[in-house]
């Protein structure tokens, strides 16, 4: 299984959101990397209203190991729970395949782009999809990082 989501990487929504670049991140230890990180979770959720198909995610790509170096996005699950069966990979239409995309994710996405856009510091260009490694499945990076829901 892998994952495949509809959104941004970390860099070009900071980036729009006048956060700055994620260049700095690359050469950050593990333990600085996660305050880092968890302190951008916590700009971005504060700066813009993901809503509630949007999260930020930690795109593994190796099963069972995290490295807070691969890749961030911020978007929305492209299939039901964001998990991508293997028969997708063929891109061949299955009964496996649900809401690819569903209208609410559609709009979502759309939201995030015009309340980024209001912000008045830059614009986010159209999603594109992002995948995760081919056994390995995205997660909410808040809880990798320690950043609490609340």
């Amino acid at each position: 299984m892998a994952s495949m989501i509809l959104g941004w990487t970390l860099n070009d929504l900071t980036t729009a959101m006048g956060l700055g670049t994620t260049d700095h991140l690359h050469h950050l230890r593990q333990d600085a990397l996660k305050d880092a990180l968890g302190d951008l979770v916590k700009a971005i959720k504060e700066g813009v209203d993901l809503g509630e198909d949007i999260e930020v995610w930690h795109m593994a790509q190796q099963d069972s190991y995290i490295d807070l170096q691969d890749p961030i996005v911020i978007g929305s699950p492209m299939v039901f729970g964001g998990k991508v069966p293997e028969v997708l990979w063929y891109l061949a239409p299955n009964e496996h395949v649900h809401g690819f995309p569903s209208p609410t994710t559609l709009s979502s996405l759309v939201a995030l782009m015009t309340g980024v856009a209001s912000r008045g510091t830059g614009t986010l260009p159209a999603p594109t999809v992002h995948l995760s490694g081919w056994h390995a499945e995205a997660e909410p990076l808040s809880g990798l990082v320690g950043v609490i829901e609340g």
